[in-house]
């Protein structure tokens, strides 16, 4: 990656975190050398998404009919690359268990500290998540895609830190 494309890159970083909020995080830590930006933000319009958990006024099916190319919990093909988009109280991803099994749906963990989470899979290993709170009274479900698409943002920004570490390190 060129040095100009990095720099472009930390200043959406930058925006997309001010728009987002300050309470979104991303995680990379799994991201290893082939992870690179431009593989994963060309293959993300077709990747399928795996939706888990519910809001109040929404089952998992309805979010899962709003957000483009998704598909509900259970349906998704742990050995392909894919995403998982999970709305209620779970922990944050913490291991290459979360891309191989199926979580139980959070529907009735709904409360005060909701949040909404998008995780890159590539087969069963965990790449990179972000995450952001979400006020489930407050959150039509006509809004998720947009959530989902600020998220994918976040999800190539923290690939593309993780990279300028690495490089930082190495070189």
């Amino acid at each position: 990656m060129h040095i100009h494309t990095r720099l472009t890159t930390l200043a959406f970083a930058a925006a997309t975190l001010m728009l987002a909020g300050c309470h979104a995080t991303v995680d990379a830590r799994w991201a290893n050398s082939d992870d690179t930006v431009d593989h994963w933000k060309k293959a993300m319009p077709s990747l399928p998404i795996e939706v888990r958990g519910a809001l109040p006024d929404a089952t998992n099916q309805q979010i899962a009919e709003a957000i483009p190319n998704s598909k509900t919990e259970g349906a998704a093909n742990l050995a392909s690359p894919r995403l998982i988009v999970e709305l209620g109280q779970g922990p944050k991803p913490q291991s290459d268990a979360y891309c191989s099994t199926s979580i139980p749906d959070s529907a009735a963990n709904l409360g005060a500290k909701t949040a909404m989470t998008l995780t890159i899979c590539d087969g069963t290993r965990l790449v990179v998540s972000s995450r952001t709170p979400l006020d489930p009274a407050r959150t039509p479900v006509s809004t998720l895609p947009k959530r989902v698409d600020n998220l994918k943002k976040l999800a190539l920004i923290g690939i593309s830190r993780s990279q300028i570490e690495a490089y930082q390190i190495q070189g």
